[in-house]
């Protein structure tokens, strides 16, 4: 885990957010030898994090980026990151391997911004009957997309806003809206944690157990949804009631 620390802003409410990025991503924002992560403390007022290469989203293969500070450092930290998430993420050129992915897949990633937000703060973002991010689309021309409280890999007290446009310009404005209805809320506050704990089960039904122990549990399992049997369990969160230690990977995770 890479970490850095400066003191926060006091012009403004400390909050706390998480950025989901892919693998490379997260590289370029650590840099060599930490470069990167320098550069960005030497611009903005907040405390970063960024989660190792093996502690990634409960259903997602990416990792974590923690920013803490005032809203207008904080958006300081996501506009940087969005650059960086639009430099690295592009479709490799027709002949290569993407690995099952429709090409479609980079191109739309390129162009998002996965922001994670307290639960409790999911609803002024919603707004009444959807007012506050209908507005939010239709003002900056986005698309902003959260996660239920029961889709699969959901960690409770945690909700994923996917905000998606052309330009950078509008992401960028509907994730001004976004941290300044967090800096608003009195019940925004979010787990620093970037780690979260196995969760086998829920691997099991979207890779496989890999290696036999873990087969034979899933084997007596129901299959999943798509296959005409029931949906996996949630994934539990902080407190996982399959207590085993998550095996080693040996390819990338479903997504």
């Amino acid at each position: 885990m890479v970490e850095t620390d400066s003191q926060n802003d006091n012009s403004g409410r400390e909050i706390t957010v998480k950025v989901l990025v892919p693998g490379p991503v997260a590289g370029t924002i650590i840099g060599k030898g930490g470069e990167g992560i320098k550069e960005i403390k030497s611009l903005c007022s907040a405390t970063i994090r960024v989660s190792g290469r093996d502690e990634l989203f409960p259903s997602l293969d990416e990792r974590i980026v923690l920013v803490v500070g005032s809203a207008e450092s904080t958006l300081q930290v996501l506009n940087i990151i969005q650059e960086k998430v639009r430099e690295v993420v592009k479709p490799p050129p027709d002949n290569s391997n993407t690995r099952g992915k429709p090409r479609s897949n980079f191109n739309g990633r390129s162009k998002e911004m996965k922001i994670i937000i307290a639960d409790s703060t999911a609803g002024r973002v919603i707004g009444k009957k959807g007012d506050v991010v209908k507005r939010i689309q239709t003002e900056h021309k986005v698309q902003v997309r959260l996660t239920g409280k029961d889709d699969w890999g959901a960690v409770p007290g945690e909700r994923v806003a996917t905000i998606s446009g052309k330009e950078a310009e509008q992401v960028s404005g509907a994730m001004k809206d976004l941290l300044s209805i967090v800096s608003k809320a009195p019940d925004s506050s979010l787990n620093k944690s970037l780690v979260y704990p196995s969760y086998p089960v829920y691997d099991m039904y979207y890779c496989g157990g890999p290696n036999p122990a873990y087969n034979q549990f899933h084997n007596n399992r129901p299959p999943p949804a798509q296959h005409g049997g029931a949906p996996p369990p949630l994934y539990n969160g902080y407190q996982p009631d399959f207590h085993q230690p998550r095996p080693q990977r040996t390819g990338r995770r479903f997504i």
